[in-house]
């Protein structure tokens, strides 16, 4: 059938274009990466222009080296990070580059808000502490802000000329009456009630927010009057392509950034860290890793420089050979990915270090090190996540670009002691979960239960109980060190 979705998945430092058919099937896609700028430290920001240049480019090529007419594609969807802050005027026109949700510069509004609410509300990273900083730090830019919008309310507005968000990236109001007097009561903590206009409505993900217009088609390479779905965030596509969308379903993704989810109905049943949205009557419980995948790549740049620069991606093929020689535990080397701060249960000045390195360690250790510690703060968030619900976890489903590493996922494996399920095509579980949510607009697809039925396993890995007391020894140990660093950490990084 000639009927085809153009996804989008943008992620923090890169994108996927895919199109894909009637029945699922990816027929083209391409992809590219951008930088993350760090003005100061704590600090992070992006210029969403050159992210649009991007989508475009990357979406003409797509359709270029496909057999896809204009005519075959029916929909356009966006999948983007949450909680950007990006100002625009009365015109649309932007008014400085998003600060995007790795962004940790407003520490004393954090304590100002946490102080006003009677309760926690978040670190200087959450969305609201950072709009109170806008609001403090650039009064003028605040004043000329007509409209204040995420990274997919953005995209969708070059496309289509309107301003609408979805519930996973809307942090004002809420269809779910719980939750939307919560918003209340911390829009009014942050003094931030009077700028409620500032703000687009929601609709739901699968609705069509607009067409395509004729600037944004010629751009896209796209035919315009397409429809543009209202798509979401990151975390609710995953949670969609991964197929595990109902009540109780947990997932794990291995991105740049990682994390564990868990779908409930409402947040007041799982005290959990971080919260998404994904329609008024489902939230998606987060615990999450602020340095994920991201943490391998760094330890790649340094130590394997030359081999990438040869190998380019094929470089992990290599890796996975070379941490398969070292033994579980790595020598005794242990190391931690919090590379650029992290989220509880560490810290967002703690940072990462090699622990026990001597003259007869090699990369080897470093890099599998790197991908253990990963591990081990998941044991720490299944460990919660058991204890908080009640129940025990014997599998969970993994994706994400780490989920390709069978040495990753058998070291998982060992590390959780639980069996690992690996989708088919894991590392577009974001650009599947696109698709889906533009397929259900259309009404080729009737429903998420349908969803879940369409999902495959393509590999498993069984716990080896040969390595459990190796790996039980290392997560002690590695629990422990940032709170033997909390002291250190605050005197070298402050208190952001």
């Amino acid at each position: 059938m000639p009927d085809h979705i153009m996804t989008f998945d943008i992620g923090t430092s890169s994108l996927k274009a895919a199109l894909i058919d009637r029945l699922g099937k990816v027929v083209a896609e391409g992809g590219t990466s951008y930088p993350v700028d760090q003005p100061e430290p704590g600090w992070a920001e992006q210029d969403p222009e050159l992210i649009w240049k991007h989508i475009c480019e990357t979406s003409q090529s797509v359709i270029s080296r496909s057999a896809v007419t204009h005519d075959e594609i029916q929909a356009v969807v966006f999948v983007a990070p949450w909680k950007n802050i990006i100002c625009l005027n009365e015109a649309g026109e932007l008014l400085r580059d998003s600060i995007i949700w790795m962004d940790s510069r407003a520490a004393k509004q954090a304590e100002k808000l946490n102080a006003a609410a009677g309760r926690f509300i978040g670190t200087g990273q959450e969305y609201w502490p950072r709009l109170m900083w806008v609001k403090e730090h650039e009064p003028e830019l605040w004043q000329q802000s007509a409209h204040i919008v995420g990274l997919n309310t953005w995209f969708k507005f070059k496309a289509t000329g309107n301003l609408l968000t979805e519930p996973s990236d809307d942090f004002i109001r809420s269809q779910n009456p719980e939750l939307n007097d919560y918003y209340q009561s911390v829009l009014n903590a942050a003094g931030l009630t009077g700028d409620i206009d500032k703000f687009p409505p929601a609709r739901d993900s699968y609705e069509a927010v607009g067409t395509l217009q004729e600037t944004a088609a010629s751009q896209l390479g796209i035919r315009a009057g397409v429809p543009v779905m209202g798509g979401f965030g990151d975390l609710v596509a995953i949670t969609w392509g991964v197929g595990r969308s109902q009540l109780r379903d947990n997932h794990l993704y291995f991105g740049t950034s990682s994390w564990l989810v868990s779908i409930i109905n409402k947040r007041s049943e799982l005290d959990a860290p971080l919260y998404f949205s994904i329609d008024k009557a489902t939230e998606g419980a987060v615990f999450a890793l602020q340095t994920g995948c991201l943490a391998l790549d760094w330890v790649v740049n340094q130590v394997y420089r030359v081999e990438r620069t040869v190998l380019e991606s094929d470089i992990y093929s290599l890796i996975g050979k070379e941490v398969n020689q070292i033994p579980p535990g790595s020598d005794g080397v242990i190391a931690t990915h919090w590379m650029t701060g992290e989220l509880a249960p560490f810290s967002k000045n703690a940072k990462g270090l090699f622990l026990n390195l001597t003259i007869s360690h090699d990369r080897r250790h470093m890099a599998r090190a790197m991908m253990e510690s990963i591990c081990f703060t998941h044991r720490h968030n299944i460990e919660r996540l058991n204890a908080l619900s009640g129940t025990t976890l014997d599998h969970i489903r993994v994706v994400g670009g780490g989920a390709v590493s069978d040495v990753w996922m058998q070291m998982l494996a060992d590390i959780l002691q639980i069996r690992i399920q690996i989708p088919e095509a894991p590392r577009y579980t974001g650009t599947l979960g696109a698709y889906y949510c533009a397929a259900i607009g259309l009404g080729w697809l009737e429903s998420l239960a349908e969803v879940a039925d369409n999902i495959s396993i393509q590999k498993e890995f069984l716990p080896n109980p040969a390595n459990r007391d190796a790996y039980d020894r290392h997560y002690r140990i590695y629990m422990k060190i940032h709170p033997a660093l909390k002291d250190i950490h605050r005197e070298l990084n402050g208190e952001y």
